[in-house]
Order: C-alpha cells, then sequence, then structure tokens
C-alpha cells in the first residue's frame, strides 16, 4: 500500500507540468550536481540564553554600621577583594576585654599549679612520717585529699584558660567577618546598602556575577528527549545580537521538563575571556590594576545553536538549491541521458532535516534518485519535465567564474 501512496503523491506532483517540447534555440543551459550517500546527523535550531556560572549576593555576617563600600555597579572584582567593611570597635573591645581574662586565668592557673606541687611535697613528707607512726592516720588522709583538691583546682583553670582562648579565636572570626571579600572572580552589578547604614547579619551589601566561562542555557523541545547527542566535542553557539559565533562544550541534559513551556535544559560551558589576576595585595600595598573582561558577551544575552539530535546514518543528500518547491511539494529536477542528449525529470522528495554537508532527503518515488544521480542546482525554476539541457558540472563554473554554460550557436 506505501509505494501506491508514493506513486500516487509523485503523479499529483507532476501533474501540473506536462512535457515539454525542446526550447527554441536549443537545450537549456543548467549547472549540476550529484546526489551522494554520507553518514550524517540531523541538527535542531533551539534558542536559550547566556548565564553566568555563579550568581551571589553578598551578605553581611555581622551586625554594626556599614562603614566602607569598596565597589560600585559596574566593577570588576577578583577573588579575594575587599567589597565592603562593618565598624568592628566593639569587636576589639571585647578582644581586648578578653585578652585581660585570659591574663587572669593564667595567673591563676599558674597559682594553683604551685598549690598543688606544694601539696604533693606534703603528702611526701606526711607517708614518710606514717611508716614510723609519727602522724595519725586523719593527717595522712588531710595529706592526700589536699593534692586531689589541688589537681581539681589546677584542672579547672587549664579548663577556663581554654575556653577563654575559644572565645578569642571566634571573636577572631567575627572581626574577620566585618570585612566581606568577594569569593570569586566577578563583576558587581547591585548595591543593596550605603555607608553608615545598619547592617544585621543577613542583610544584603552586592551582588557579583561570576566573571570568564558562561554557561549557554538552551530550551529543547521535550520530543527530543533522551534524542540530543551528548558525545559531541563541541557545539557553536550563536550570539543573536551580534552574530558572533562561540565554542560550547561538555553539553549535559537537566533531566526536568517544564511543565508550562514543555522543554527541558540543555547546558553548555562557553568560554568568552581569560581568568582574571586572583592575586590580592598586602594590607597596605598599593592595590593591583583591575582587570577588565574582553569578550562581547553577557549573562542574559539570547542565543541559539544547531543541536545534534540522535547518531549519524546513511541519507541521500543534496545541495540545498537543488530543491524546487511547488507549493507544498518539493522537487528535484534530474538529468537523464537520452538519444539526443540530455533531458530532465522530476522527481519528488521529502527533505528529512539540515545538515552542514547538506539536505537529507528521501525519493518518494523508489529508484528515482540514487547516489551519483545528476540533478540540477542551478537553473532548475526554469525547466519543464523533458526539457533538453546542456549539464555543466557546478565544480567547473566554481573553477572558471568568468566562464558560464555554452550558449546555443556559439
Amino acid at each position: 500500500m506505501l509505494p501506491t501512496l508514493r506513486f500516487a503523491a509523485a503523479l499529483l506532483a507532476l501533474a501540473p507540468f506536462a512535457p515539454a517540447a525542446p526550447l527554441q534555440g536549443g537545450p537549456a543551459p543548467v549547472f549540476i550536481d550529484t546526489a551522494e550517500v554520507l553518514e550524517v546527523q540531523e541538527f535542531e535550531r533551539v534558542l536559550g540564553s547566556l548565564r553566568a556560572k555563579r550568581t551571589s549576593q553578598m551578605a553581611a555576617l555581622e551586625e554594626g554600621a556599614l562603614i566602607e563600600l569598596a565597589v560600585r555597579e559596574g566593577d570588576v572584582v577578583a577573588a579575594g577583594a575587599a567589597l565592603a567593611r562593618v565598624d568592628d570597635r566593639r569587636l576589639r573591645a571585647s578582644r581586648a576585654e578578653l585578652e585581660a581574662q585570659l591574663a587572669t586565668a593564667a595567673a591563676t592557673f599558674a597559682e594553683r599549679s604551685a598549690q598543688l606541687e606544694n601539696a604533693r611535697v606534703d603528702l611526701e613528707a606526711v607517708e614518710r612520717a606514717a611508716k614510723s607512726g609519727a602522724v595519725s592516720d586523719r593527717d595522712l588522709r588531710n595529706a592526700r585529699t589536699a593534692v586531689k583538691t589541688g589537681e581539681a583546682l589546677a584542672k579547672a583553670a587549664e579548663k577556663a584558660i581554654t575556653a577563654l582562648e575559644a572565645q578569642r579565636d571566634l571573636l577572631d572570626l567575627r572581626l574577620a567577618d566585618t570585612l566581606v571579600r568577594a569569593p570569586f572572580d566577578a563583576t558587581v552589578t547591585m548595591r543593596h546598602a550605603e555607608i553608615g547604614q545598619w547592617i544585621r547579619p543577613g542583610d544584603g551589601l552586592v551582588t557579583l556575577v561570576s566573571t570568564g566561562p558562561l554557561e549557554a542555557w538552551l530550551d529543547m523541545p521535550e520530543r527530543l528527549v533522551g534524542q540530543v547527542d551528548t558525545n559531541t566535542e563541541a557545539m557553536h553557539v550563536l550570539l543573536e545580537a551580534t552574530g558572533a559565533t562561540l565554542q560550547g562544550k561538555r553539553p549535559r541534559v537537566v533531566p526536568m521538563v517544564d511543565p508550562r513551556a514543555r522543554t527541558f535544559q540543555l547546558v553548555l560551558d562557553v568560554q568568552t575571556a581569560p581568568a582574571l589576576d586572583s592575586g590580592i595585595a598586602p594590607e597596605g600595598a598599593e592595590a593591583a590594576p583591575t582587570p577588565q573582561p574582553t569578550a562581547a558577551a553577557h549573562p542574559g544575552m539570547s542565543i541559539s545553536a544547531q543541536i545534534p539530535i540522535g547518531t549519524p546514518t546513511e541519507h541521500l543528500v543534496v545541495s540545498p538549491d537543488a530543491i524546487v518547491r511547488r507549493g507544498p511539494d518539493a522537487l528535484i529536477v534530474t538529468v537523464t541521458a537520452g538519444e539526443q542528449g540530455d533531458i530532465s525529470s522530476f522527481a519528488p522528495v521529502r527533505v528529512l532535516f539540515t545538515t552542514p554537508q547538506g539536505l537529507a532527503i528521501e525519493p518518494l518515488v523508489p529508484d528515482s534518485i540514487a547516489a551519483g544521480t545528476r540533478i540540477i542546482v542551478e537553473g532548475n525554476e526554469r525547466i519543464f519535465p523533458g526539457t533538453p539541457v546542456t549539464a555543466t558540472h557546478i565544480d567547473e563554473r566554481d573553477a572558471e567564474p568568468e566562464q558560464g554554460p555554452e550558449q546555443p550557436g556559439q
């Protein structure tokens, strides 16, 4: 049944064209190419946008007045660069007080250690005297109790020092947290606070968007789930605004379909600029010049890409110029040898998909087109079935652009 339907479709496609008599003046000059069987892969054009690899709203960790905001919108900062500082005078005062407590605790520990040593010496003397019966059992018990009490007091004093040192370490950490630093190379896109404003822990200070490599997020139709070829080493990403082409690598699929758009995400890594210098100048030294990005690609820009679908398979491939459209039908004008020279004939086809090598097609009439079939790629718009033609291969025209096919009568 299927071949019959295909023949019917072919007849319908050819119905508007009656066989034509030879043109006055001789055969029509045309340029031809040949159909090929190639291992090609289907590509799907999809849209998306660029995203930064990391976006972060930097927040305060300590409460206090904001006394320094070192950046503004558009500034490019390296990892570790100072962004903002919260007033740390109260914390420094607390640390000074804690240092005094540590000194007192150290003195207490030294005193109790000395008392313990003295109690141990007394115990040794009492134990020697007890052997000769010079002291009572009660004196011996008291001496032993004094040693145990001294050991407990010395241990408590030592633990008090440990606790105060831990508090000091925590204060040092809180003091360091009053200076907010960039966690990665970034551009400042927004400020959320101003100098003099009272800041509480968690309040936003600035928003950072990472510089350097970007990510291309592409919206794939859900019908292509499981068909994206993620083994491709690189895919070309087109910036819609500028026409520039970027190279996307390491494709990976986000396995979640948007219930509204009915799409899933394909993510590519896109290199647009060299990494920034993340070195930090020592305190008091002059800061190095701030590096600037060099690529004309920014997060949020619209992009498109041709995504490989499935695996490479063998198909008939022809030049896009070989297709003649007649309403919804796609035709290819072939050249066959007749008794009096080359003549044209029409073959209806279905265009399967576009590839870098050309158009992958399927003939609707069996055996009408095969590998090596001569097809007209220039001059096919004015040709009718059965028209005599003078065929010149397209490569010959490209080799000698100033010379065309031989005209009748020359």
